[in-house]
C-alpha cells in the first residue's frame, strides 16, 4: 500500500491505496474536488465535513441519473435485440413462403398443362379419340386414387 496525498476543496488529505489504484484514486479525488470547488464558490468556505457531504451528495445525484439512463439504455438495447431476433425469424418465414410460392406456381403450371391436354381431347371429334375407350379415360396424375 502507498500513501497518496490528494487535494479536495483546497484541503490536503492522505489516502492509502494499492499502487495499481493510484490513478483511479486521483481521478476520483479530482471529481470530488471539482464539486467541492463549485459548492464553495456558491456558499463560501464551509466546514470540511459539510463540504465533503455536499460534494458526495452532488456526485451521488449524478451517479443516480447515470444509472437511470444506463437502465433505460439497457432496456432499449434488449428491445433492439428482440426486434433483431424477430426480424431474423420473419426473414426466415419470408424465405420459406417464397419457396412455397415457387412450388405452388410449378404445381399450377402442371395442372394447367393437364387441363390443356384434357381440353384438347374434349375438342377432338369422336373418330379422332383413341380406339380403346378405356384408354381415353385414363389420365395420369400425381394424385392418389380414392376409389
Amino acid at each position: 500500500m502507498t500513501e497518496l496525498e490528494i487535494s479536495i476543496g483546497g484541503r490536503i488529505f492522505s489516502v492509502a491505496c494499492d499502487n495499481d489504484e493510484q490513478e483511479k484514486v486521483k481521478q476520483a479525488a479530482s471529481l470530488i474536488s471539482e464539486e467541492a470547488d463549485a459548492i464553495q464558490s456558491q456558499l463560501g468556505r464551509l466546514p470540511e465535513s459539510k463540504m465533503l457531504l455536499l460534494s458526495a451528495l452532488m456526485i451521488a445525484d449524478r451517479v443516480a441519473d447515470l444509472e437511470s439512463l444506463s437502465k433505460g439504455l439497457k432496456e432499449k438495447s434488449e428491445d433492439l435485440l428482440n426486434l433483431k431476433n424477430k426480424n431474423k425469424q420473419l426473414l426466415q418465414q419470408k424465405s420459406s413462403l417464397e419457396i412455397d410460392q415457387q412450388n405452388l406456381e410449378k404445381l399450377v403450371e402442371k395442372i394447367l398443362g393437364r387441363l390443356e391436354m384434357i381440353s384438347n381431347y374434349s375438342n377432338k371429334k369422336p373418330n379422332e379419340l383413341p380406339a380403346d375407350e378405356s384408354s381415353a379415360n385414363v389420365i395420369e396424375t400425381d394424385q392418389p386414387k380414392l376409389f
